[in-house]
Parts: C-alpha cells; sequence; structure tokens
C-alpha cells in the first residue's frame, strides 16, 4: 500500500468526526453528574449514547467509502432505528419506571452489538461492490476485514492508555500528580480516546493487504483444529446416542444445553475457516475432507439435543429474557448445523452450498435480532406475560412465588403493574379457588424489599392447622425421636410456608426422614412435602435442616 493512498484513506475529516464523538460523549457525561437532560430521561439518554458510540463508529470503519451516498443514508437510517428503538426500551412514560441497572442494558446491548456486526459487512460489502447482492467472496472478506479492523483498533487504543498510565504513574513516583489528575479528567479521557481510535482505523482500514496477510494466517491456522473438533463431535455423538432415548421419555431438562451450543458454534466457525472463500482446497486431503463430511450431520443432533433442553427449561420455569435469547440461540445453531448437513451431503466442491447457508441464515438471524429490540418481539414483554400466565396457572406455592418474584424483581415497571394488578383482583386466574391464595402470595412479594428479604409468616399458618398436618407426618426410621430444637425448626418452617407442606386435597402425608447428607456422621432431617408431582410422579417439595451443637436449623 502506497504512502499516498494511506494519506488520502486517513483524512482530517476522520479526526473531526472522532472530535465530534468525543464532544457529544462528554456531554452526556455532564448530563449524568448534573441531572440534566438527557440523563433526566432515561430513553432519550440511552438513545443519545447510541447514537453517540455507533454512527461515528461505523462511518469510521467505512470513512473510505464517505464519498458514497449510500454510506450517509445508511447512517441516518442506523441513527433513526437507535434512537426509536432506545426510546421505547427504556423511556419511562413508555414503560414505567426505569432502573437502568445492568442486566436491563446488557439485554439491550448484546443483541444489538451482534446485529451491528452482522450489519456492519453487509453495508461494507454493498460499499465496494455497488450492490446489495454481493458475490460471497466479496462479503466473506469485508466480515473479516472488519472485524479485525475493529480489533486491532481496539488493541492500539488500549496500548494508548496503557503508555499514558505508565507516564501518570512514572510522574507519581515523583510526587507529581499533574499527569494523573489530566488523564483521569474526562475533558482528556474523551477526545483522547477516540482520537487513538479514530487514528488506527484509519491506519489499519488503509492497509487491506496488510490486514489479508493476518487474515490468511489465522484462517490458517484454525483450519487446523476443525480434525479436533470433528474428533470431539463424534465422541460425543457417540456416547450420547444411548443416553438419548432415556433423557428424552423421562421429560426433563437433558443436558446442560449452553455446553452443547459452545461446542456448535465452534465447529462451525472452524468449518468457516477452512471454506474460506470458497474457492480454495483447505489442504486436507481426500481422506480427511471425506471424513469431515459426517461432522455436520451430527451437529445437527447436538443442536436439537440443546433446543429439546431448553424447550423443556422454558416449560417448567416460563420465559425470561436471558432464556429467550437462549432460545434463539439454540434455534439458529439448528438452522446452521442443517444447512451445513444439507452442504455436507451433497455431491461436487467440498460444502460448496455453505456459502448460500451462511448468507441465508444470516440475514434471517439480523431481522430476528431487530426485531427483539422492538415492540413486536421484545423479550421483556413476552417475559411478563409469560410468567404471568404462569403465575395465574400454577399448581404449587413454589411455582407461584418464583413467578411473583419475576415479576417483582427482573421484569421493571411492567412486571410490578401486572403484580399491582393481581393484588387489585384485576387480574385473576381462571381457577376461582386459587384467586385468594394467590393475591395474598402476591401482596407478600410485593412487600418484600429484595429478593433476599427474610420471609413473613403466612397469615394461613395458624396452630391448630400446624397440629393437625404434624399428627399426619410420617418418621423415618419410625422410632427417631424428634428433639424440641427440631420441632420448633419444622414449626418455624410451617408458618412461613404452610401452604407448600399442607397444601391440602389428596396430598400424600408429609415424611421426615433422617439421613447424612453431608456425611460428617449425624443424620440431618429432610422433610418431603407437597403433591406429587412429575413423570413418575413424586413428593419433589422439601425442606432440609442440620444438626449443629445441638441446634436444629435450615441447611
Amino acid at each position: 500500500m502506497s504512502t499516498q493512498s494511506v494519506s488520502e484513506s486517513f483524512s482530517k475529516g476522520a479526526l473531526v468526526l472522532a472530535s465530534l464523538q468525543a464532544l457529544a460523549l462528554w456531554w452526556l457525561h455532564q448530563s449524568i453528574d448534573t441531572g440534566t437532560w438527557p440523563a433526566s430521561a432515561p430513553g432519550e439518554l440511552v438513545s443519545a449514547y447510541l447514537v453517540a458510540v455507533f454512527v461515528p463508529l461505523t462511518l469510521l470503519v467505512l470513512w473510505s467509502h464517505r464519498h458514497q451516498r449510500t454510506l450517509w443514508v445508511s447512517s441516518v437510517v442506523l441513527a433513526t432505528f437507535l434512537v426509536l428503538t432506545g426510546y421505547e426500551s427504556f423511556d419511562a412514560s413508555v414503560v414505567g419506571e426505569i432502573n437502568l441497572d445492568e442486566d436491563r442494558l446488557a439485554g439491550f446491548l448484546l443483541p444489538w452489538a451482534v446485529s451491528w456486526t452482522i450489519g456492519l459487512p453487509m453495508l461494507r460489502a454493498r460499499l465496494e461492490v455497488g450492490e446489495w447482492r454481493t458475490p460471497y467472496p466479496v462479503l466473506f472478506r469485508s466480515a473479516w476485514r472488519s472485524y479485525l479492523t475493529l480489533v486491532e483498533s481496539a488493541l492500539f487504543t488500549g496500548a494508548f492508555w496503557l503508555l499514558l498510565l505508565l507516564w501518570a504513574a512514572l510522574f507519581e513516583t515523583l510526587g507529581n500528580d499533574l499527569f494523573k489528575t489530566l488523564f483521569s479528567d474526562p475533558r482528556f479521557v474523551y477526545p483522547a480516546t477516540t482520537l487513538a481510535l479514530a487514528t488506527a482505523t484509519q491506519i489499519v482500514g488503509s492497509s487491506d493487504r496488510f490486514i489479508d496477510g493476518v487474515l490468511d494466517q489465522l484462517l490458517g491456522l484454525m483450519k487446523w483444529l476443525l480434525p479436533l473438533a470433528g474428533l470431539i463431535v463424534i465422541a460425543f455423538s457417540l456416547a450420547l446416542l444411548p443416553k438419548l432415548p432415556a433423557l428424552l421419555g423421562s421429560g426433563e431438562r437433558v443436558i446442560n444445553s449452553a455446553v452443547l451450543l459452545a461446542l456448535v458454534a465452534v465447529t462451525l466457525l472452524l468449518f468457516n475457516a477452512a471454506f474460506r472463500e470458497g474457492d480454495l482446497d483447505p489442504g486436507y486431503g481426500r481422506w480427511l475432507q471425506q471424513a469431515l463430511r459426517i461432522v455436520p450431520p451430527l451437529l445437527v443432533l447436538i443442536a436439537l439435543t440443546a433446543l429439546y433442553s431448553m424447550s423443556v427449561r422454558l416449560a417448567d420455569l416460563g420465559l425470561t429474557p436471558a432464556r429467550y435469547w437462549g432460545l434463539v440461540t439454540a434455534i439458529f445453531a439448528v438452522l446452521y448445523a442443517v444447512g451445513y448437513a444439507y452442504a455436507s451431503l451433497r455431491t461436487g466442491p467440498w460444502l460448496g452450498a455453505i456459502s448460500r447457508v451462511n448468507f441465508g441464515v444470516s440475514v434471517l438471524l439480523l431481522a430476528t435480532l431487530l426485531i427483539s429490540l422492538t415492540p413486536i418481539a421484545d423479550p421483556l414483554r413476552l417475559s411478563v406475560a409469560s410468567q404471568l400466565e404462569r403465575a395465574l396457572a400454577a399448581s404449587s406455592v413454589e411455582v407461584r412465588v418464583s413467578a411473583l418474584q419475576f415479576l417483582r424483581f427482573d421484569s421493571s415497571e411492567r412486571g410490578r403493574n401486572a403484580l399491582n394488578a393481581i393484588i387489585r383482583a384485576e387480574i385473576s386466574a381462571d381457577e376461582p379457588a386459587r384467586n385468594a391464595a394467590l393475591r395474598i402470595e402476591a401482596r407478600r412479594i410485593a412487600d418484600l424489599e429484595s429478593k433476599k428479604s427474610p420471609s413473613k409468616v403466612d397469615p394461613a399458618a395458624t396452630p391448630a392447622r400446624y397440629a393437625t398436618w404434624r399428627s399426619t407426618v410420617r418418621v423415618v426410621p419410625i422410632e427417631t425421636p424428634i428433639s424440641p430444637s427440631l420441632e420448633s425448626a419444622i414449626r418455624e418452617e410451617f408458618s412461613q410456608s404452610a401452604a407448600v407442606l399442607d397444601p391440602g386435597g389428596n396430598a400424600p402425608a408429609a415424611q421426615l426422614v433422617f439421613v447424612d447428607l453431608d456425611n460428617d456422621g449425624s443424620a440431618d432431617a429432610l422433610l418431603w412435602a407437597g403433591t406429587l408431582r412429575g413423570d413418575p410422579q413424586r413428593l419433589r417439595d422439601y425442606r432440609a435442616f442440620c444438626q449443629s451443637e445441638q441446634t436444629w436449623s435450615r441447611c
């Protein structure tokens, strides 16, 4: 790359853009410190931050195409989308009081960041070719060049700040805090960071041959991990297959779906490293190439197992934002795996259909992520509806409490509004017999300051009810004496969880089983109670009591 072309790509306009970005970020910082607008309006604050971060960053990465009208039109569209979705997701006038905690922000920023990393290479390929329907090799190179530009720019900016911190530390050893104070001042931090990042993106972005060299080395190394990943997939599938019928027949969660999805994602990434643009031989040799065709169909099995495990957990515990994204991940893991399996079973060039699968599923994933950031498929809205339905239809106190706690603590004002509607009897269960217990539990949950707040006494736990219930408890072994301390601990637990321990109806008698749970040579007490649930049906609600220095308490 000539010095002239580097100079042309690295223009003063990029530094001006970085300076404007720094000014915007400093202004937002000041508004938070002073409590003035837009910090006083959460939706507008988040929208402003999204625009101030992502629009300039997009322009900097694609700065060599700044003379094309498509880039600026796309930037306006991007800014408009961020303003609308940020406001809709975080503004108090739309969804009630919003607390900008880490979980709430992460629930929006993570899917948006994935959407941006998918859309950025597509826009770059469009700018390079002049058409939205770009050849796969161009799209492949655009994606990796964009990602490497971002990574190398981030490393450059990090090294820049490490040098500044070293500078400040050196002078601090001499008793001079001037540079430590200067480098921690927001008026210095924001312009220094944005200008360093802009400088890095322009230098790296103007050296395509250098990036391609790094990319060739990186992919050349990664592709030789594919045979090992394939061996892991084959070995795990052989171990999974014999156990799968029993696991599926149990109707319970099969396996940790996150581990399965990680295996699918890593293996698919390594297949891409070997396939590259599709016009080069991966260099494995005929025998190994044919052997690797077995792996994608096995990935379908693993991805479907993860999806089933996720679905069982969803059916049992209801929807939450985390489970929403877990379900989306599992569904797209299946789609990618099925596409790669199709490519592996076709005759012709090795996995030749991967290019169409990658593009088609990526567009579908991008659309899904963007829709999820709008009210149409807002994970929080859907989760509140799911947990509300779960609370209304709950057949046990444990399930009802879990759903109500989500509404109280994990779903912002949307969930708390639903909880208050239950208390005011504006929302009722289909079975009238459940409404009284539902409202009592809703009032108790609403009064808690946090999930760890101490449990309050169940008003239904009267002494007469305890005496009647206690007389039915079966002790195992039958001759085991019940000390006054253990009796007191059981009575205290009953006062807080009478509805769980004594559900009434056809519930079987509770059992107090003495067994050494922690292998300390002393028997602990396990109280099994509640209703019969699951398949096979059995008592699944329990309370464990441990003894320490002749005193019994909950373990």
